[in-house]
């Protein structure tokens, strides 16, 4: 049976929202909306091609850069390397007004590009900054907002997950992305238009 693309992509937004609000997983609740989705608007032998799909996509050559990129993550962790670049720059930036937080966001930047993941860079700044920053009287809300600044940032700047996996959707260069993704992540200009 053919949807209507606006029915289908309302429900699709709406069940989603309405899981997130019950506190289910995100994968879950994406997973289990489309595998619901696929049931009820094609029919229950579409259903076939969910593992084979999937198993096409988990075992494209592509692919092999994440969980590399990931496990680099997990060794910058254990090796306290984050720790180190905290307390170097804390020691750069520490006596300005402000200071720490600007460190702060500086390190996750650094840190999320050499993990290539965002979430690294933000899980352990979060457990070495926040208490760092709390103990000299920074606000939550500038501890907190300084660090997802920081490593939201690690998307954009190569080598970045991220633009692996949208190159492979988008069937893009990846080393185009990169290389979009590195200039502008470097030269900061100032313009006089508010976009």
């Amino acid at each position: 049976m053919m949807a209507d693309p606006v029915l289908t992509t309302s429900l699709l937004f709406g069940f989603m929202l309405l899981f997130l609000m019950l506190g289910v997983p995100i994968a879950i609740a994406l997973g289990g909306i489309s595998i619901g989705m696929i049931y009820f608007f094609w029919s229950p032998m579409a259903l076939n091609m969910v593992p084979i799909r999937a198993f096409s996509t988990a075992s494209s050559f592509e692919y092999v850069a994440i969980p590399l990129f990931i496990f680099m993550a997990a060794m910058l962790q254990r090796a306290s390397i984050a720790e180190d670049l905290y307390n170097t720059m804390q020691k750069f930036f520490g006596g300005l007004r402000g200071g720490l937080a600007v460190g702060t966001i500086v390190i996750c930047t650094l840190f999320a590009a050499m993990a290539g993941i965002s979430g690294a860079a933000t899980i352990s700044m979060g457990m070495i900054a926040i208490p760092a920053m709390l103990a000299r009287g920074y606000g939550k809300d500038i501890a907190l907002g300084s660090i997802a600044a920081g490593g939201s940032l690690g998307i954009l700047i190569p080598p970045s997950v991220t633009m692996i996996v949208y190159g492979i959707v988008a069937n893009t260069s990846i080393g185009k992305l990169y290389a979009g993704g590195f200039c502008p992540a470097c030269s900061f200009r100032h313009s006089s238009s508010p976009i």
